[in-house]
């Protein structure tokens, strides 16, 4: 049974309900993870103290009655709603510190993936620029020409323009151009 504010105000003194309030769904929240342990501490104690006071009441009771229960259930239920009242104080702390500890757990998961994604792109970011300067080494920066010695690649590409046009590469792959289309053109029309 979940007991209320007024129930619990009805059994504890003032201090044990202010440690029961701080177990309500609107306190609870405020609570550090120190806080917590702090207040489940407490409150283990005074749930131990009752619940021990109850037992030796059912003993004293029994002993006086002479009733293997204990004589009536009256006598003892407000020590043992005591108990009960502490025990589910306890078990809301401890709920609240499960919820804490995942949150932080999963914290600090995404921040670890977060960082070794981040080492991964720096990584990959490395290799690239590994793989760039290998190719720019492997890629001639400059060519030999004639016996010029070696020029820059605009200077290399002006010469074989220079010699393309002194074979007349130029004129002879237009001429073979031109001989194809008018081969394909007899062909075309013989259909």
């Amino acid at each position: 049974m979940a007991y209320n504010r007024n129930q619990a105000r009805a059994l504890c003194t003032d201090t044990e309900y202010a440690q029961f309030e701080a177990t309500l769904a609107d306190h609870i929240e405020q609570h550090s993870e120190a806080q917590l342990l702090s207040r489940i501490r407490r409150l283990r104690t005074l749930r131990d103290k009752y619940r021990d006071l109850y037992k030796r009441q059912r003993l004293a009771t029994r002993a006086r009655t002479g009733s293997k229960k204990g004589g009536s259930a009256e006598v003892n239920a407000r020590t043992e709603k005591k108990a009960r009242l502490f025990e589910e104080a306890i078990r809301r702390l401890t709920d609240r510190m499960a919820y804490l500890e995942r949150r932080s757990r999963s914290q600090a998961l995404a921040a670890a993936r977060a960082e070794a994604q981040a080492r991964a792109r720096a990584a990959a970011a490395a290799r690239a620029a590994a793989r760039a300067t290998r190719k720019a080494a492997q890629r001639p920066t400059t060519t030999r020409t004639g016996g010029a010695g070696f020029t820059s690649r605009g200077a290399a590409t002006a010469d074989r323009k220079r010699t393309l046009q002194k074979t007349r590469a130029k004129s002879v792959q237009a001429h073979v151009r031109a001989r194809g289309k008018r081969a394909q053109a007899r062909r075309d029309s013989r259909r």
